[in-house]
This record gives structure tokens, sequence and C-alpha cells, in this order.
């Protein structure tokens, strides 16, 4: 691993890059953004080229250290994660000790998984927050001195996990810092920390990725074909992980689902609308709702610039037989007012609002602003 896999974040890189070279470097750092945008990936790249033997801003990836550090097992770098608590664990016991062999086993797979694949978001079984005794373990490993003579860095994934007790007792450690100790946090919701722990920290910003940061990570990393690539980027809204994660599920069936709906909302034909909506609702929870939404919000995108391109041969759309067709039957449609229709319904299902009566409300507003509006 290097800085150059990490997808898009050149202004983060440069920051960081540039810190290193300098030796001025913070005690501590808040990398905060939408999730699925390179932070942690971000974070572990830091640390390897801070502890790095060649003492470059780049890490060499072949000296011990970066060996150790792409596993994950440096054993001055500290990782910090949501753990499930132990039976009978109380304040003050080691933060692994206490589980169960099969929970310590999951814990190892993965990390391991972590070190393979950066983007990777670690996932284990009833670790809700991140324990009090896990920060304990960073204050008592901060004070000692560093196994290998150089810094002591701490990943702190997750950050807005901590509960109350460990954001507390991290304020201490970070109100009065170890001499070369540095800690990392990252976190998709930095209003869940607390303000004095955003106060002492530098904030380093990550942004949304493009699609065209996106798809062709999409089509080296994982060799999904570029238009798969390149819809999945759209839907994702600047998240790479997202995008993963739409192509994990199958968007091409998603895709005809949105034209199905399309072409029942603007016909005629009521039962086919309470049919397909109620198939829609039955076998869909909230997520994928919304999933369904941003293709159905990419896919009129498309033919809105379809419909106003001059030269539309010169778009992958002007492919879509569908589409084309779309532009042509409703050349005077008011997509864009459906394109934000779509975007207040996609509010709407994170409010809890009932899946059912939000699709027949969406089915009648997409028929008035597409349909009726040539009328």
């Amino acid at each position: 691993m290097a800085w150059n896999t990490i997808i898009g974040q050149e202004r983060v890189k440069n920051l960081l890059r540039r810190s290193i070279e300098r030796g001025q470097l913070a005690h501590a750092y808040l990398f905060y953004g939408i999730r699925g945008v390179g932070k942690q990936a971000t974070a572990i790249e830091f640390a390897r080229t801070i502890l790095c033997l060649s003492s470059k801003s780049e890490a060499c990836g072949e000296c011990a250290s970066c060996r150790k550090t792409a596993l994950l097992q440096h054993p001055d770098l500290g990782l910090i994660i949501p753990l499930p608590v132990g039976k009978g664990e109380k304040t003050g016991d080691d933060p692994i000790d206490s589980l169960e062999e099969d929970q310590i086993q999951t814990i190892r797979q993965q990390i391991a998984f972590k070190s393979e694949n950066p983007y990777y978001e670690i996932q284990i079984p009833k670790s809700n927050f991140i324990k009090i005794n896990s920060v304990r373990n960073l204050k008592r490993i901060s004070s000692l001195t560093s196994v290998e003579g150089s810094w002591k860095i701490f990943l702190i994934l997750d950050a807005d996990r901590m509960n109350a007790e460990a954001s507390n007792s991290l304020l201490k450690t970070l109100e009065e810092p170890a001499d070369k100790t540095l800690l990392v946090l990252t976190t998709s919701e930095k209003d869940r920390l607390l303000p004095t722990i955003i106060s002492r920290c530098q904030l380093v910003q990550f942004s949304p990725l493009t699609d065209l940061e996106i798809a062709p990570a999409l089509r080296e990393r994982e060799h999904v074909p570029p238009d798969e690539a390149m819809l999945a980027a759209k839907i994702a809204q600047g998240s790479y992980v997202v995008a993963s994660e739409l192509l994990s599920e199958n968007l091409s069936a998603e895709r005809k689902e949105v034209l199905d709906f399309i072409r029942v909302s603007l016909g005629w034909k009521e039962l086919s609308r309470v049919d397909l909506i109620d198939e829609l609702a039955s076998s869909k929870d909230r997520n994928s709702i919304e999933h369904w939404l941003n293709v159905l919000q990419t896919w009129l995108r498309d033919a809105m610039v379809l419909r106003d391109a001059r030269d539309s041969l010169a778009l992958g759309a002007a492919n879509d037989k569908e589409m084309q067709s779309f532009v042509q039957k409703f050349p005077k449609a008011n997509i864009e007012q459906a394109i934000h229709s779509v975007e207040t319904y996609v509010a709407l299902v994170r409010k809890n609002v009932y899946l059912h009566l939000l699709l027949t409300t969406l089915s009648f507003d997409l028929k008035r602003t597409l349909a009726e509006s040539i009328s």
C-alpha cells in the first residue's frame, strides 16, 4: 500500500505528506467525512509512513516496519475499534482477554480482512461501542517507551462510537499527550463526538469522491465492467464503500425495477401500479428502498442529460433504448422537478414514513411531473 492506493483525496494526502516532511505532526488528528471515502485507509497509510524506517514522506513498503504495519501487527501501532463486552468484564480488564475464544478469532479475522483491504469495514457481532477498557489500555501503552524506538500511533476507528466513559477517558489523554504518541480518530458522524475532543484534534475533512474517481477504482480493484462501475459510482453519492456494496447486490435487477416503476407510474393501469408497489414495499427494507430511490434518481438525471445534450450520441445513455424511448415520448417532461421529488422521498425514508404510502405518493408525483406536464 502507498499514498497512490488511496482513492482521490489529493488535498488530504498532500497535507499529511507535508506534515511528515516538515516534522510538524500534531499529537491528535480527527479524520471526518461521509462513510466510505477512505478515512480509515488514509489513517493506516499515514501511520505506516510515519513508522517507516526510511523516514520519508512515502512509505517504502519494503522495510520490516512497513510490512508489519501493512498487516496491522506493528508493536507501536494500536487499533481501537468497537468490541463486545466480555462475560464478567470489569473496568480495568484487558479489552480482549475476557472475550470468548470464538470472539477473539472473529476479531483477528476481521483485522486480517482490514489489512488486505483498508476500505473493508470491520464487523464484529455485539460490538456496539468502543469500551472504556480499550481507552484505558491505550493510555497504559502510550505511557511506555515505543518498542522500536519511534512513534506510538493509535488509530481510533469509528470514534463516534465511544461510550461516555471512554470519551471522558480519552479526553484526559488528549489534554496531556505522551511524548512521541500520535492519535488518529476517524468518524462519519463528527457531531456525535464531545466538542472538547474535537477541539483538541487537528481536523482533516475528507470530501465525497467523484464518479470519475470511484468508477476506475471499481474497475481496477473489483474487475467490474465499465457500465456497471459508472452506474454504481453515480448512485453511491461519493462513497466508494457504498458503490462496492451496490455491486454486491443485483444492481441490474434494481434498475429493471426502476424502469417498471416509471412505466406503470406513467401508464393508466391502476392494478399494475398497486401490484408493483405491494411487491416493492414487502420485499425491501428501508436501506434497500433508499438505494432503489438513488437508482431512480440516477436514471432520471441521465435522461435529462440525454434529452438536453446537443450530441446525444456521445453519451453512454444514448445506448439505453428505454431511456431514448422515454425522451422521445415525453420531450417536455419536467425531469428536474421529478429529481427534486425523489430527493424529498429519500429524506422521508429516513424519517420512517410508511413505505407503501411513500411509494404510492411517489408514483403519482412522477405521473404529474413527467406525463401530465406535456398536456
